[in-house]
């Protein structure tokens, strides 16, 4: 059974996140060599160390977005435009990151660029050709022309 789930993760501040994480790296490292020279017993180790970093970094993106806080299992952040207790730190104090559109405005200069590839692909067009043997490109096969 997994030693490091994500309620466990949660419980854990974020400097002992990231000594775990650099402890589970180095422990990766070795396991690459062992089992390079066919030495380590269990090769599937290795996948679950690399799925407990993944964890691990996963839990702390949240945490640093503002998705789920740490310290207390099963935290949540609180809702857009609700009240926070007087003293509580929202997310944009404790650093997150604000939310960006993913939508680009379009511009005159983009537009402009689109337009100039679009006349500079103008060339001849393609003709298709069979991939079978003893077609032409109309389609008709040697043994047709014969009959």
């Amino acid at each position: 059974m997994r030693e490091l789930k994500s309620e466990r993760i949660r419980e854990m501040s974020e400097g002992e996140i990231l000594t775990k994480i650099r402890e589970l790296k180095e422990e990766i490292f070795n396991l690459r060599f062992r089992n390079a020279m066919r030495q380590l017993q269990n090769p599937l180790l290795l996948r679950e160390r690399r799925r407990d970093v993944a964890r691990m970094e996963t839990v702390l993106t949240e945490h640093r977005q503002g998705i789920r806080l740490l310290g207390a299992p099963g935290a949540e952040a609180p809702a857009r435009g609700a009240r926070t207790a007087p003293g509580a730190k929202t997310a944009a104090a404790q650093g997150a990151k604000p939310e960006r559109s993913t939508a680009k405005p379009a511009t005159a200069k983009r537009a402009a660029k689109g337009k100039a590839k679009a006349k500079s692909k103008t060339g001849p067009a393609r003709v298709s050709t069979s991939k079978r043997k003893g077609q032409s490109k109309t389609g008709t096969s040697k043994k047709a022309k014969r009959a």
